[in-house]
């Protein structure tokens, strides 16, 4: 049994690398080079809002996976964390550069309950992300853009599985 001092350093160690995941673009390219979007107020916009989506989807995930496990509370606070540091480091550099107030994490809140019910109004589907597809589309512009479903579904599909992935592993070792 782990004592109290390892279980922390694992809860801080693992937020600390989730967040890390969660940032990360090397995916989220990944998924964007695939798409023949070539008008860049589109990409754009198709980039940013996949960020967003991979911020929340982790969010999601630690608490889905671990939804009976003592560790969601105390990871997801952790995980939560950074990013309000995140944000908030990104709402000022952004408000400056646009010259009006921006709230970073007030919109990944917005965005991780527009989510959250999407799922919620889907019921008991298989394919968690068949839900996400069509709400991520919305935020870039059109429900029915079969690129952007396509891109929100891939990423949040290998975002959780890549959470679970991690937890799996982690807490194994931990």
């Amino acid at each position: 049994m782990p004592s109290l001092d390892e279980i922390n350093a694992w809860i801080e160690r693992a937020g600390e690398q989730l967040f890390q995941f969660a940032i990360d673009r090397g995916d989220m390219n990944a998924i964007l080079r695939t798409l023949p979007v070539t008008e860049p107020e589109r990409r754009a916009i198709l980039e940013y809002e996949i960020q967003l989506l991979r911020i929340v989807s982790v969010g999601w995930a630690i608490a889905f996976f671990l939804a009976e496990d003592d560790l969601k509370n105390p990871l997801g606070e952790n995980y939560w964390e950074h990013v309000r540091n995140f944000s908030a480091t990104l709402s000022v550099s952004a408000s400056l550069t646009v010259g009006t107030d921006i709230d970073y994490f007030d919109l990944l809140r917005q965005r991780l309950n527009g989510y959250i019910h999407e799922l919620d109004a889907a019921g008991q589907i298989q394919e968690p992300a068949m839900a996400i597809g069509p709400a991520f589309a919305e935020h870039c512009g059109g429900r029915d853009d079969a690129l952007a479903i396509l891109a929100g579904s891939k990423m949040f599909s290998h975002t959780i599985s890549a959470v679970r992935q991690y937890l799996n592993e982690s807490i194994g070792q931990r």
